[in-house]
């Protein structure tokens, strides 16, 4: 049907010009892309709405967990960047198809201009990937060092920062295109200065850690992970921001190294500790421990292993997408790296283990709590999957950490004086042929460990979710056609006769 762009990562002009790329693998590139985006963009105002109008009764702003503060930031440069992508993809269309001249090298066009536009979206985009992440971390941080966040403030405005200088950093991708030095000495001295709001998150996590009785779970031990690799990453970005250095090393595997630091150190560790930490809430069961133990162990010390050398290769001179007739003196690095990698393969096959065993053994570790880490934010306050309604009560928000604060006050399982109508999404409110009611049955122990075995309960054509509360209260969420309200008396019926 095609083929592939063959153009790199971005597709720089000439090569993606239909002078040197005349098939239509470039093409399917750039509509795969901007199809893509627009429905990125559309995420983005999704989330920013949804955080902004639809937040709990008394959660203020600074009283978001910083999870949500991440995603808001990371949406609003979502919302601000991607349309520089689309029109710069949409240039680059026109120039294949009706022969403009935008990135060109004749009729006024200039190529270069493509590289600083898409870069101009692309630096932003690293923040995109790493700014929830941050949010992941500090979540994480948290709940296993049993203390409050250190510094929330100064978390939240170091996180408002990043997002607004993002967009002015750009040009540390090309020091080498010719700028002249003052344009390159004020991106490298922006370049230094966004890392200050990131050395500020790496003090609050450790101050966070700073003697809590830290449990080292994996999510903890990712986070551990994460904060000594991204900080290796971040202290060789701000050598490369020094633009004398960065004429030696660019295009070298310094330049690898560092990228790898970030986004593997950075991105990667935190999408795994974030599927360890929230995966009992989205499946109900527990990811196995010591598995997820000993992927970290590979990852980390294959990562390292991998990556270091690639440091040393990049001040030996040694230059990216090199593949053959390569210095004898690069080979011992070249292979200490690949030794890493295979470690790296280790821990990927452990992930890959972790994940068969712990669907095998789902009903052994099995969330029935719904608050397996401790959790102090409102996730852990519902069953684990939570239902579709998440709350039966909305909580009001009296400060930080809101689930935290109700065990401590005592108020985290009593039970409400009354329930009343839950707001839905528009999917659910058009089912109007279906009704949501929620009733209370005292029962006795036999059916509390009926409920504990078993907490999903299907009975004909019905879906009962079932929590065990701390007051032996069931609380059964019941769908059911209008004209089958006698469904309600068996319903009735069957609790008792359990």
């Amino acid at each position: 049907m095609g083929e592939f762009a063959q153009t790199g990562w971005l597709a720089y002009p000439p090569l993606s010009g239909l002078e040197y790329n005349p098939g239509v693998g470039v093409d399917y590139w750039l509509w795969s892309l901007q199809i893509s985006g627009i429905g990125t963009l559309l995420t983005g105002v999704n989330f920013i709405a949804t955080i902004i109008r639809m937040r709990a009764p008394g959660m203020s702003m600074m009283k978001m967990p910083v999870f949500s503060w991440a995603a808001l930031c990371t949406n609003v440069l979502i919302v601000a960047a991607f349309p520089i992508l689309t029109v710069t993809l949409t240039l680059l269309t026109l120039d294949r198809y009706l022969g403009t001249h935008f990135f060109t090298n004749d009729m006024g066009g200039n190529m270069m201009m493509y590289i600083n536009l898409i870069w101009a979206w692309g630096h932003p985009e690293v923040y995109i990937l790493v700014l929830p992440v941050f949010g992941v971390f500090s979540e994480i941080a948290a709940t296993f060092s049993k203390k409050r966040l250190f510094g929330y403030t100064s978390l939240v405005w170091a996180t408002i920062v990043i997002t607004v200088m993002s967009f002015i950093v750009w040009l540390h991708h090309f020091f080498t295109m010719g700028s002249g030095a003052n344009v390159n000495a004020f991106f490298g001295i922006a370049t230094m200065i966004i890392a200050i709001p990131t050395g500020v998150k790496i003090f609050n996590w450790l101050f966070t850690m700073y003697q809590g009785r830290i449990e080292f779970k994996s999510p903890m031990l990712w986070t551990v992970g994460f904060i000594i690799t991204f900080s290796v990453g971040g202290m060789t970005g701000v050598l490369l921001a020094v633009p004398g250095a960065n004429f030696v090393l660019h295009n070298s595997l310094f330049l690898i190294a560092h990228f790898h630091n970030v986004i593997i150190g950075g991105v990667v560790f935190g999408c795994f500790a974030g599927m360890t930490y929230w995966f009992p809430k989205a499946y109900g069961f527990t990811l196995n421990e010591k598995w997820g133990v000993r992927a970290f162990w590979f990852w980390i010390t294959g990562f390292f292993l991998a990556f270091m050398p690639l440091y040393i290769l990049g001040f030996m001179g040694m230059t990216r997408r090199l593949s053959q007739n390569i210095d004898p003196a690069y080979h011992t690095m070249l292979v200490v790296a690949a030794c890493g990698a295979g470690l790296i393969a280790l821990g990927i096959l452990c992930q890959v283990i972790q994940i068969i065993v712990s669907i095998r053994d789902r009903h052994a570790n099995r969330d029935l709590t719904g608050d397996p880490w401790g959790g102090r934010t409102l996730e852990w306050a519902t069953s684990s999957p939570p239902p579709f309604y998440n709350f039966a009560i909305e909580p009001n928000i009296q400060t930080r950490d809101a689930w935290w604060d109700m065990k401590e006050k005592g108020t985290a399982h009593k039970r409400p004086a009354k329930y009343e109508e839950i707001h839905m999404p528009k999917k659910y409110r058009r089912w109007r042929d279906h009704r949501c009611i929620q009733l209370g049955f005292r029962f006795r122990d036999d059916l509390a460990h009926l409920v504990a075995r078993n907490r999903w309960f299907r009975w004909h054509d019905c879906y009962l979710d079932c929590k065990k509360a701390s007051t032996k209260m069931l609380i059964i969420t019941y769908l059911w056609p209008k004209s089958s309200k006698s469904r309600i008396s068996t319903l009735k019926t069957y609790v008792r006769q359990v």
